[in-house]
């Protein structure tokens, strides 16, 4: 079926989107079918070495509650209550989650377990980690750059004789010794099927980031302080004892901190201890010396009211120097804090403000030498904390200072008062006077003396009695299945793989490949009507040139096209051409091929055919045809005789005759060119029906464009996966600028296996209606033709 019908006046194809055919789209995966298994089994096969090559991946949880504050009950519950609230106080869960994650508490988990140092050894095409199973240990004391590179090779001779790397000096286990890799002593291990191990040595500080990366620690319930600590490994007995030797690690840190606290607490307690119990000592004394000296016994009614009214006026003044001397001994601390200073203790000081903020500051403190150990000083959290520090200090100043203003008033009102008792006391006798003065001082040196040994008590019951504000909830468990690989992703990643990579690159062959490969890119780029398209004609290999010429009672899907392109040439212009060109863009597109069987299908329609060979630069026409080619055409284009004498008739059928090329001679433009030519198209015509002319390939030589003024139409072969794209918009130039009269199209060569997918013309059904050729009788032939590699 001809799209557009064919005449003389040039016809244009509008250039329109095609519409997506997924038909189309799919069926031309088919003809690289083979690259599908081919790619898939690569694919499974790479998949397979990867899973046997790397080693599974575990991963072990673990989960800490990290207490916010104490709760303790008891006949000592007061005393501990208020010991929580100078030793223990809130903790940030935020806080303690970076401080689980540091690089410090890391590497002291690397030191303590010996993770710097690991064993393995092959299994196969896997490498096996020998932690805690290795047949020998090594101690290293001095590590090289080379062992931190490369691996040390320990071959097993027996249970206590090994040797080092290729070498061939056999050693004992229990030596010391001295190499390119440092100075470490090599021990017997525990018993293993493996004998060969490599020793790895690793960087403690690289070693903590490598591990911090496979640990993440998450707070499950934002409205809770349980955090959850899971770590990824190879080795499950490895990520159990990393997980709890991070926690104990944990725990004895902050343990630490506390006992630190505690024991700056008691040790101010215990020297002002020592100050009061010499002040009381001297004090008693003086009450048992006077009264040996004066000999008093007993004190008159009036002397004791003086005496209670003193003696209670003289306590409130001495509770005040007190808490001066208690104030000046904070205001020092403050400005001496860091440098050694006794924390002051907080017991006298009833002004809950100062409580607080002296709270705070220790807090702070604490905070401040915790950070410092584990991060660096330009942490934007230690910044952070001695910015709160500094405001801390400055309020406590403020405050210690209005304080101290307030209690010198204090102190003045109540001197004035003593003052007005001793003038009431002047009555009394004089030794009576100064006994009432010494036991007023025993009596005060008492109190603060039992003050501050029930102070030490509850300090030290409180130092003994100090617990982890974290408790363990969960033990590191390890998943039963590994994590990484996972086996049936890599299997199906792999299985999508081998898909993919074949449609990729069949994709990639479709965009780069810049040959005609579809109908609709002919009619869109040249605009030219196609007047028929020749299929592939299986032939083969060594077959003689006459197999390529079909016969007269062939009804192969090509001898029907052949057929149904005789029929089209009724189309051709006014349906009056009778001469015919057949050229192309380039040699080998199949001009010779289609002329000879166009020509033979009009002789089995009794009509007598001439075919006219004018490629007088690389003639072929003879060699399909089998014919002579000494004299032909060049010699009646030079005037050499009568054309009847050089015309040959064929085997092929008695009404199909052959003017060859005959000889090449040097010019044949100028031989086409000097007006014989039309002068024997002319004669010719009156004697056959239809005349077609076998010319060069246009687009090499100008000789077709000297015989195109000379025929009625002009036939361009293009060829499937041959004819470059660039070649079609020459031919549209052609067929705009009218060069060539009555210019079509014949797609020759196409491939019609299910790569080919177009389910037009003879594509689509021929190959399910029309007999096969018997070309290829081999194993597989049927399959090739389907996918059409053929």
């Amino acid at each position: 079926m001809i799209d557009n019908k064919i005449n003389g006046v040039p016809s244009f194809l509008e250039e329109e989107e095609q519409e997506f055919n997924l038909r189309e789209y799919i069926s031309r995966y088919f003809r690289y079918w083979y690259l599908f298994p081919v790619f898939v089994v690569l694919a499974l096969t790479g998949a397979f070495f990867y899973l046997q090559i790397t080693q599974p991946v575990y991963s072990t949880k673990s989960s800490i509650l990290i207490k916010e504050e104490k709760s303790i009950g008891g006949s000592q519950g007061d005393i501990l209550t208020e010991m929580s609230s100078e030793f223990g106080g809130n903790k940030v869960v935020e806080n303690e989650l970076e401080i689980l994650k540091s690089q410090t508490l890391m590497e002291q988990v690397i030191k303590e377990l010996d993770l710097d140092v690991s064993y393995t050894s092959k299994d196969g095409l896997r490498t096996v980690n020998l932690y805690k199973r290795s047949p020998i240990t090594l101690t290293a004391e001095v590590i090289t750059p080379l062992g931190l590179e490369e691996p040390l090779k320990i071959h097993m001779v027996d249970s206590t004789h090994f040797r080092f790397n290729n070498e061939d000096k056999v050693f004992q286990v229990g030596q010391r010794f001295n190499n390119a890799w440092g100075a470490f002593v090599i021990n017997r291990g525990k018993a293993s099927e493996y004998t060969d191990v490599e020793v790895h040595f690793s960087d403690v500080k690289a070693l903590a980031e490598a591990i911090l990366g496979r640990l993440s620690i998450t707070q499950p319930n934002i409205k809770s302080t349980v955090l959850e600590l899971t770590y990824e490994d190879t080795d499950v007995q490895r990520s159990k004892d990393v997980l709890n030797k991070l926690l104990d690690v944990y725990v004895q840190a902050s343990l630490n901190d506390k006992n630190t606290e505690a024991s700056n607490t008691l040790k101010f307690i215990e020297n002002r201890l020592g100050l009061i119990t010499e002040e009381l000592g001297d004090v008693e004394k003086n009450v048992e010396s006077y009264k040996t000296n004066a000999g008093i016994t007993d004190i008159s009614s009036e002397s004791k009211l003086f005496l209670e009214n003193i003696k209670e006026n003289d306590a409130q003044l001495n509770e005040v120097n007190t808490k001066l001397s208690i104030l000046e001994s904070v205001d020092n601390y403050i400005q001496n804090a860091g440098e050694g200073a006794v924390a002051p203790a907080t017991y006298m000081i009833d002004d809950p403000v100062l409580v607080s903020l002296l709270t705070r500051f220790n807090e702070l403190e604490l905070q401040r030498e915790r950070y410092a150990r584990t991060t660096t000083s330009k942490n934007p959290l230690l910044e952070t904390i001695n910015t709160q520090l500094e405001g801390t200090r400055q309020s406590i100043r403020e405050n210690v200072q209005n304080l101290k203003r307030g209690m010198a008033v204090s102190k003045r009102n109540l001197e004035n008062i003593n003052n007005r008792f001793s003038a009431g006391l002047r009555a009394i006798p004089k030794k009576e006077r100064e006994f009432v003065g010494i036991k007023r001082q025993q009596s005060i040196k008492e109190e603060l003396y039992l003050y501050l040994l029930q102070k030490r008590e509850e300090t030290a019951l409180g130092y003994a009695a100090t617990v982890s504000d974290s408790r363990l909830i969960d033990a590191p468990v390890t998943t039963f299945q590994p994590i990484k690989p996972k086996r049936a992703f890599i299997w199906l990643g792999a299985l999508a793989g081998g898909i993919a990579i074949p449609v990729l690159l069949i994709n990639l062959l479709f965009m780069l490949n810049n040959t005609v490969q579809r109908r609709e890119e002919i009619e869109k780029v040249t605009h030219s009507s196609i007047l028929g398209e020749v299929g592939l004609m299986n032939t083969p290999a060594g077959a003689p040139a006459d197999d390529n010429i079909i016969k007269m009672t062939s009804r192969t899907a090509v001898a029907e096209q052949f057929r149904a392109l005789r029929t089209n040439l009724q189309y051709l212009g006014d349906g009056t051409c009778r001469i015919l060109m057949f050229t192309s863009s380039i040699g080998g597109e199949g001009k010779s091929f289609v002329s000879v069987n166009l020509a033979a299908s009009l002789a089995y329609s009794d009509k007598k055919v001439l075919l006219i060979g004018l490629d007088l630069r690389k003639p072929t026409l003879h060699e399909r045809l089998s014919l002579p080619n000494k004299t032909g055409a060049s010699n009646c284009l030079i005037g050499q005789g009568n054309y009847e004498d050089y015309i040959q008739q064929t085997d092929v059928h008695p009404k199909f005759h052959v003017l060859t090329s005959g000889p090449i001679p040097p010019n044949p433009s100028e031989l086409l060119s000097n007006g014989r030519l039309p002068v024997m198209l002319a004669e010719l015509r009156k004697e056959y029906d239809y005349i077609l002319i076998d010319s060069p390939p246009f687009g090499l030589v100008t000789d077709s464009a000297l015989i195109a003024e000379h025929v009625d139409a002009t036939l361009y072969i293009v060829r499937f996966n041959y004819t470059l794209m660039d070649h079609l918009k020459r031919i549209g130039e052609l067929h705009k600028a009218r060069r060539f009269q009555n210019l079509s199209i014949i797609f020759n060569g196409v491939n019609y296996g299910i790569g080919y997918g177009y389910g037009y013309g003879y594509g689509g059904y021929g190959y399910g209606y029309y007999k096969e050729e018997k070309s290829d009788k081999a194993v597989g032939s049927k399959l090739k033709k389907l996918v059409g590699m053929n």
